[in-house]
């Protein structure tokens, strides 16, 4: 073998294994800070110090989504996503006992609210004798990823020790962000079969850039995402595809004061093409209807072989440069017709804008104009947008309820699963036996990870289901639950009424 070849697979082997380690790296990342259980909010401790009940009967909660996104096209829809990076922030690796008894020590001396709940870790010492590593005894059960679901449906249940499951809340109410991120991408995927994801820049952290990517998968129905993003390509490069285009800087760096304008330009243009054939060049450092233009055709026709150029639109009127750009290829006998990369707050109604427009001017499909979105994926992408709400559904075998003047706000009482049955989301008791479809999974088994499915396999049930279910229907069990709970309010509230009469 070659030193050459040997120096290849060296390297091929490197890849493989640095790979590995960033992506081991990645799921690490999301697990709670130093796997302490202080990462919570304070008031989870002071509720299971004040009340041992509370902390160490068996308990259920359910984390429901109770509103839409107020785009067109979405409806009561959301598409569920973001099992592997949400569940990992409790449940991708053990506690450490020694770390327990930390916690411990810090919140009864030194922290500011001098709480708490000795018996429940006590408990979980108990059961764990002599353990080093200890999992939360927590079981979760709920839609699998790419399952469309509706608004006010619970999409979790989380099952076990009270104590333990409200620790983990404030974590697993961010599944509003994936959530929001896949039904984002099922949004603009209907507007456009071509886009490009170019956030990188707008993510607070390149984490929360990949568990976008990783959404965007479930979301697109499986197909691999172009992404600007190079780290999410290297980790899994066949899921993400890199794409690049030319920026302003590189173009502005070849102006002097003594140079025209659009002759420094055009030799950013020429070396560019030149050195990367499949460039997209950006056309308006002067003017990108004019001199840009010009510019742009006068680099393809000197460079045949960059048969992968195109054109990068990014400010003025996108709708119009798009077919202008076509229609002035086209005239110069430039073949094929190249992809033309527009930019500038794309989101799906822009996309629709711009299709529309091309259709009609030119009377062609624009599956040649590729939108490139960043900041549509992050706009709104907070937990108001869908009120995520994690609540107590039922303690040591009794219903509980979350009551609400505002509607769709009231809390579904009892142990929950859903199931399918034509095109209505059904909602039961586990207790229940129901003729439907059931739409639940395992996720978690005794606070470890048993969900394992593909990224792809998710994006095929969100194409299978979306638009599948229409409505929501209760069964008798938690419609008693709920018309009793409801009863005794009313009741005791105009008794009291009565009384200060």
């Amino acid at each position: 073998m070659s030193k050459a070849k040997a120096k290849i697979r060296r390297l091929n082997k490197a890849v493989k294994a640095k790979r590995a380690e960033m992506i081991a790296e990645f799921y690490r990342r999301m697990f709670i800070l130093g796997g302490m259980i202080t990462a919570t909010d304070t008031y989870k401790r002071t509720m299971s110090a004040a009340s041992v009940d509370f902390s160490l009967k068996p308990a259920s909660y359910h984390l429901t989504f109770r509103r839409g996104l107020s785009e067109p096209g979405a409806g009561d829809q959301l598409i569920m996503a973001g099992h592997e990076a949400m569940l990992s922030q409790w449940f991708g690796q053990p506690l450490k006992r020694g770390d327990i008894e930390i916690a411990r020590h810090w919140c009864s001396t030194a922290a500011n609210v001098k709480a708490f709940p000795h018996e429940l870790w006590d408990d979980v010492l108990a059961r764990n004798p002599r353990r080093r590593n200890i999992d939360l005894d927590i079981d979760v059960w709920g839609f699998p990823g790419g399952q469309t679901m509706l608004k006010n449906v619970p999409a979790m249940s989380f099952e076990g020790i009270g104590g333990l499951i409200t620790l983990v809340e404030p974590a697993m109410c961010r599944y509003f962000a994936p959530v929001i991120q896949a039904t984002k991408t099922r949004l603009m995927s209907q507007s456009s079969q071509n886009f490009a994801e170019f956030g990188l820049r707008a993510a607070v952290l390149e984490l929360n850039n990949i568990i976008l990517l990783h959404a965007m998968i479930v979301g697109g129905g499986g197909k691999p995402i172009l992404t600007s993003n190079d780290s999410a390509e290297f980790m899994w490069p066949h899921l993400f595809k890199s794409i690049g285009t030319l920026g302003h800087e590189l173009m502005c760096s070849n102006q002097r004061l003594d140079k025209p304008l659009a002759e420094a330009e055009y030799e950013m243009m020429d070396l560019a093409l030149t050195r990367v054939p499949d460039s997209k060049l950006l056309c308006d450092l002067i003017d990108a209807e004019t001199i840009g233009l010009h510019n742009f055709i006068k680099a393809l026709v000197a460079h045949p072989e960059a048969i992968k150029a195109g054109g990068r639109i990014d400010s003025g009127d996108i709708a119009a440069q798009c077919v202008q750009y076509f229609l002035a290829m086209r005239k110069a006998g430039i073949t094929p017709d190249r992809i033309t990369v527009y930019e500038d707050e794309v989101k799906p109604t822009k996309c629709d804008e711009v299709n529309d427009f091309f259709r009609e001017h030119t009377g062609e499909e624009p599956n040649k104009l590729f939108p490139g979105a960043g900041g549509y994926f992050w706009r709104d992408v907070h937990r108001d947008t869908v009120s995520a709400a994690f609540k107590r559904s039922e303690t040591d075998g009794n219903p509980n309820i979350k009551f609400s003047n505002s509607p769709g706000k009231e809390s579904y009482p009892g142990t929950i699963r859903v199931y399918g049955i034509g095109e209505v989301m059904y909602i039961a008791d586990k207790s229940e036996v129901v003729d439907g479809f059931p739409l639940y999974v395992q996720l978690v088994k005794k606070g470890r990870i048993v969900y394992n499915e593909s990224l792809e396999a998710q994006g095929q049930r969100a194409n299978e289901t979306w638009g599948k279910y229409t409505r929501v229907e209760i069964s008798p069990l938690i419609q008693h639950y709920m018309d009793v709970y409801r009863g005794k309010r009313e009741e005791e509230r105009l008794a009291f009424l009565a009384s200060q009469a």
